[in-house]
């Protein structure tokens, strides 16, 4: 089936009637993906909008329907690109978190995978142009953590306290290895994180079995 100007822009037909809000909003959430994408595989400074529209399966100029300029697609993209490793991340932690071992080593993998997309945050907090635009996002993403140290620390029946350097530190491990892929510096650091956590794993078990003690607390 060929499908019209109208179809490929989303602009609407004359006489017929626009897209209603939830669909536009839908395709608005599919081309951000598919934005970020196309920014992860060629560079913040080097994709054009012809690029984007390309990618979108829009023609040339029909991702202004769905964004106003460049710069709120850029935006958009980066709290895509937050949403992909915030979700990676803490995914692989409440799903394996039972299992240390296991948790630590898919975290490095997921780390691997996601590095193209943590360079392209970078790139734009570290851009003129963006870099200050984007601050409330990293600022949000920010204020989600103390959420998952008490969801963590309520696994592991430990207080918050306890857990909170072990997720700022693997939080840094994980950073610094998608930006700079040095995993000789990633590797000390996770594995201290990966000991502490053990400790306290350990700790919730002798406690559920009724055999705690030797003073620790």
């Amino acid at each position: 089936m060929v499908r019209s100007y109208h179809q490929y822009t989303g602009k609407p037909e004359k006489g017929g009637h626009r897209l209603n809000e939830d669909k536009k909003t839908e395709r608005r959430r599919e081309i951000i993906a598919v934005c970020l994408d196309c920014f992860v595989e060629k560079g913040l400074t080097i994709t054009t909008t012809k690029d984007l529209c390309t990618a979108a399966k829009l023609q040339n100029g029909g991702i202004y329907y769905y964004f106003s300029t460049k710069e709120e697609i850029v935006l958009a993209c980066a709290e895509e690109a937050i949403d992909r490793i915030e979700n990676g991340a803490f995914g692989i932690v409440f799903k394996d978190i039972s299992d240390i071992k296991s948790m630590m080593d898919r975290l490095g993998t997921m780390a691997d995978k996601m590095s193209p997309t943590m360079r392209f945050l970078v790139s734009v907090c570290v851009s003129k142009e963006y870099g200050e635009k984007v601050k409330p996002a990293l600022s949000r993403l920010a204020s989600r953590y103390p959420y998952y140290t008490k969801k963590i620390a309520a696994v592991l029946d430990c207080t918050p306290a306890e857990v909170e350097p072990l997720v700022h530190l693997s939080i840094l491990a994980l950073n610094n290895y998608m930006i700079f892929a040095e995993r000789a510096l990633f590797k000390p650091q996770i594995e201290a994180a990966k000991k502490e956590l053990l400790r306290l794993a350990e700790r919730k078990e002798r406690r559920s079995n009724g055999s705690f003690g030797g003073g620790e607390t």
